[in-house]
Protein backbone atom coordinates (compact mmCIF):
# COMPACT_ATOMS: atom_id res chain seq x y z
CA UNK A 1 0.00 0.00 0.00
CA UNK A 2 1.08 3.77 -0.85
CA UNK A 3 1.00 6.62 1.06
CA UNK A 4 0.91 9.57 -1.64
CA UNK A 5 1.18 12.78 -0.37
CA UNK A 6 0.30 16.24 -2.32
CA UNK A 7 -1.32 19.47 -1.79
CA UNK A 8 -1.91 20.14 -5.19
CA UNK A 9 -5.39 18.17 -5.85
CA UNK A 10 -4.99 17.43 -9.39
CA UNK A 11 -1.62 16.27 -9.42
CA UNK A 12 -2.62 14.24 -6.19
CA UNK A 13 -5.66 13.40 -8.48
CA UNK A 14 -3.33 11.92 -11.35
CA UNK A 15 -0.15 10.51 -9.46
CA UNK A 16 -3.14 8.36 -7.90
CA UNK A 17 -5.06 7.07 -10.59
CA UNK A 18 -1.41 6.41 -12.28
CA UNK A 19 -0.86 4.27 -9.56
CA UNK A 20 -4.04 2.31 -9.13
CA UNK A 21 -4.00 1.93 -13.36
CA UNK A 22 -0.85 0.10 -12.52
CA UNK A 23 -2.39 -2.47 -9.30
CA UNK A 24 -1.30 -0.50 -6.46
CA UNK A 25 -3.66 0.44 -3.61
CA UNK A 26 -2.85 3.97 -2.50
CA UNK A 27 -4.38 6.36 0.35
CA UNK A 28 -3.87 9.88 -0.22
CA UNK A 29 -2.94 12.65 2.32
CA UNK A 30 -3.40 16.62 1.43
CA UNK A 31 -0.58 17.55 3.48
CA UNK A 32 2.34 16.26 5.62
CA UNK A 33 -0.25 16.49 8.92
CA UNK A 34 -2.87 14.49 7.29
CA UNK A 35 -0.06 12.19 6.45
CA UNK A 36 1.17 11.46 9.80
CA UNK A 37 -1.88 10.23 11.06
CA UNK A 38 -2.32 8.02 8.15
CA UNK A 39 0.88 6.56 9.10
CA UNK A 40 -0.19 5.83 12.47
CA UNK A 41 -3.40 3.40 10.88
CA UNK A 42 -2.41 1.94 8.52
CA UNK A 43 1.03 -0.25 7.49
CA UNK A 44 2.79 1.44 4.22
CA UNK A 45 4.75 0.07 2.16
CA UNK A 46 6.10 3.58 0.17
CA UNK A 47 5.60 7.03 1.14
CA UNK A 48 5.24 9.42 -2.23
CA UNK A 49 5.50 12.91 -1.04
CA UNK A 50 5.73 16.46 -2.34
CA UNK A 51 8.19 19.03 -0.70
CA UNK A 52 6.74 22.20 -0.57
CA UNK A 53 3.50 21.85 0.81
CA UNK A 54 1.48 23.79 3.93
CA UNK A 55 1.44 22.69 7.84
CA UNK A 56 4.13 20.15 7.81
CA UNK A 57 6.35 20.10 4.34
CA UNK A 58 7.71 16.89 2.59
CA UNK A 59 11.27 17.54 4.14
CA UNK A 60 10.16 17.25 8.04
CA UNK A 61 7.31 14.33 7.18
CA UNK A 62 10.33 12.49 5.70
CA UNK A 63 12.42 13.30 8.61
CA UNK A 64 9.49 11.81 10.75
CA UNK A 65 9.20 8.76 9.04
CA UNK A 66 13.19 8.18 9.10
CA UNK A 67 12.99 8.32 12.64
CA UNK A 68 9.78 5.21 13.56
CA UNK A 69 10.28 3.67 10.10
CA UNK A 70 13.99 4.00 9.11
CA UNK A 71 13.67 1.35 6.27
CA UNK A 72 10.19 2.46 4.68
CA UNK A 73 11.12 3.92 1.18
CA UNK A 74 10.29 7.60 0.15
CA UNK A 75 10.10 8.88 -2.65
CA UNK A 76 10.33 12.85 -3.05
CA UNK A 77 8.46 14.86 -5.57
CA UNK A 78 8.98 18.74 -6.63
CA UNK A 79 8.93 20.89 -8.98
CA UNK A 80 12.27 22.44 -7.64
CA UNK A 81 15.38 20.69 -5.86
CA UNK A 82 17.07 22.70 -3.27
CA UNK A 83 20.00 21.86 -1.08
CA UNK A 84 17.91 20.34 1.39
CA UNK A 85 16.17 17.59 -1.01
CA UNK A 86 19.99 17.06 -1.70
CA UNK A 87 20.91 16.27 1.58
CA UNK A 88 18.11 13.84 2.19
CA UNK A 89 18.92 11.94 -1.00
CA UNK A 90 22.44 11.69 -0.53
CA UNK A 91 22.01 10.60 3.06
CA UNK A 92 20.32 7.67 1.31
CA UNK A 93 16.91 8.48 3.08
CA UNK A 94 14.77 8.77 0.20
CA UNK A 95 14.85 9.23 -4.04
CA UNK A 96 14.08 12.27 -5.48
CA UNK A 97 12.00 12.61 -9.03
CA UNK A 98 11.23 16.23 -10.63
CA UNK A 99 8.33 17.47 -11.80
CA UNK A 100 6.72 16.99 -14.15
CA UNK A 101 6.78 12.78 -13.93
CA UNK A 102 6.14 11.10 -16.66
CA UNK A 103 3.84 7.80 -15.81
CA UNK A 104 6.46 5.54 -16.56
CA UNK A 105 9.12 7.05 -15.06
CA UNK A 106 6.75 6.57 -12.04
CA UNK A 107 5.89 3.43 -12.38
CA UNK A 108 9.39 2.14 -12.77
CA UNK A 109 10.58 4.31 -9.30
CA UNK A 110 7.66 2.20 -7.57
CA UNK A 111 8.75 -0.89 -8.54
CA UNK A 112 12.06 -0.19 -7.41
CA UNK A 113 11.59 1.02 -4.17
CA UNK A 114 8.89 -1.52 -3.41
CA UNK A 115 11.31 -4.33 -4.29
Amino acid sequence: MILLVEDEPRSRYAFGKILRANGHEVIEAADGQEALKLLEQHNFDLVITDLVMPRLNGFLLAAQIRSTRPHMPVLLISGCFSEDAGRIISSGSAEFMHKPIDPPDLIAAVQRLLH
